[in-house]
């Protein structure tokens, strides 16, 4: 039997932003996204190698468990085609002058499911990486990395 039965299709993810904090602010879908990476945890670890350690491997411990060491959340990474009204809510222009004003801005991830419901993941960041892409035969894109700052909100709708 397929695993492909249960496998959700990215088609409808949006993601939005605002430039307040991401409890308060009103947000805008960013128009035009062709490719989405969203944030991945990662658990910082504490390094508990010692001179008799098994064969000289490595030993760590998470540090999560001991409030010692960070998790941390991987860029949001966005690709954009760069020919959509620039009149949109939030678009290149904005983003560029976010990154070089370091601006803080709040960001939601709304992952389609079904028609009802959608996870979705709010938090805070900044637009750490901005350019242009300009590839022969293909339209021009723009791409864009949100690091996210502060602990994010997990959730369904």
């Amino acid at each position: 039997m397929s695993n492909l039965i249960s496998a959700r299709n990215g088609f409808g993810t949006v993601l939005s932003l605002c430039t307040q904090a991401s409890t308060v602010g009103t947000f805008s879908a960013v128009a035009g996204i062709t490719s989405l990476n969203v944030p991945k945890k990662t658990l910082g670890t504490i390094d508990v190698t010692y001179h008799a350690s098994p064969d000289s491997y490595d030993e760590v411990i998470p540090g999560g468990v001991f409030k010692q060491a960070p998790i941390s959340l991987t860029g949001i990474m966005i690709t954009c085609s760069s020919f959509f009204s620039y009149t949109s809510a939030y678009s290149m222009f904005d983003m560029s002058s976010w990154m070089e004003n370091g601006t803080l801005i709040g960001w939601k991830i709304e992952v389609s499911c079904t028609a009802s419901s959608a996870n979705v993941w709010t938090g805070n960041g900044f637009i750490t990486d901005f350019g242009f892409d300009y590839p022969f035969n293909e339209v021009a894109k723009f791409t864009a990395t949100i690091t996210p700052t502060g602990k994010p909100l997990f959730g369904d709708t």
